[in-house]
């Protein structure tokens, strides 16, 4: 299979393939959603909103040493890579545009083979966000650049980037209207997974989102002014007072965002799948 690579918080990375582990199996795709029903009486059910829940998922890897006591020290150099104590990132080597955020759940089963110096490991993974997301983010796309522009080398096939029409753009000088394009597989909800919007050189702020009707209005001037989430930063400073606590949510697929005050509006945004 195709390697795993392995990137501490610190940004110490671990190609798996190189370090001689050989990836048996993993299988880190797809969420875990679950489905809730309440019975109203005896013939109606009402069907509750499915909730997306934490995941897990297991890396076999196998490795071949010369004695037993190579093998051993595979074994502890594994105790390092894959320490529970930490979140870090798991990648596959083949599509690095996509990352899951993991640690360590339950204790790492280590199986040798006698003492041949050839060994398994099999680890179990916990993901507490349940979804993977885009290594990169769109705000490291150029301002007014159009991100279907894949020698950018950002996004890779597979992230549902529309491929005809509106090439979307996520940084603009002129962003009075902004064609945003939600290419994950989930809605980008202020109270989730959401993102950041960031907003330059304005006296107010007024930001519509027309395929949800969410909006975030704001009443001083500022240099700069970020919305994550629900909060507000002006100039570096929590200000919800002088906000409307309004937010903006992001559904998959095409928004139109009507934006009036900053000179300059940046969507800095993870997909999410």
């Amino acid at each position: 299979m195709s390697s795993v690579i392995i990137q501490h918080f610190n940004g110490k990375k671990f190609d798996l393939d190189k370090l001689g582990y050989r990836v048996q199996m993993v299988s880190p795709f797809g969420s875990n959603w679950t489905q809730a029903v309440t019975q109203l009486n005896r013939y109606v059910n009402i069907v509750q909103q499915p909730k997306a829940q934490p995941k897990t998922f297991t890396l076999t890897l196998a490795m071949n040493c010369q004695d037993i006591t190579g093998l051993q020290l595979k074994y502890e150099a594994l105790s390092m890579i894959f320490n529970g104590e930490y979140y870090f990132w798991l990648y596959l080597a083949d599509i690095p545009h996509i990352r899951w955020e993991v640690t360590v759940s339950g204790e790492p089963q280590y199986t040798p083979q006698g003492t041949t110096g050839y060994g398994t490991a099999s680890i179990t993974l916990y993901c507490a966000k349940g979804f993977a997301e885009t290594t990169h983010s769109t705000a490291e796309i150029p301002t007014d650049q159009g991100a279907n522009s894949y020698d950018l080398g950002l996004f890779g096939i597979g992230t549902h980037f529309p491929h005809s029409g509106t090439n979307p753009v996520y940084s603009s000088s002129s962003p009075h209207v902004m064609q945003i394009y939600n290419a994950g597989t989930i809605a980008l909800r202020a109270k989730g997974l959401h993102g950041k919007i960031i907003c330059y050189n304005g006296d107010g702020l007024s930001i519509d989102n027309n395929a949800n009707g969410t909006s975030f209005h704001y009443r001083k001037p500022y240099s700069k002014l970020v919305l994550d989430g629900y909060s507000c930063f002006a100039d570096d400073q929590f200000d919800f007072v002088n906000s409307d606590k309004g937010h903006i949510d992001l559904e998959r697929g095409w928004n139109q965002i009507i934006t009036s005050g900053p000179s300059k509006v940046t969507f800095d945004l993870h997909f999410y799948y």
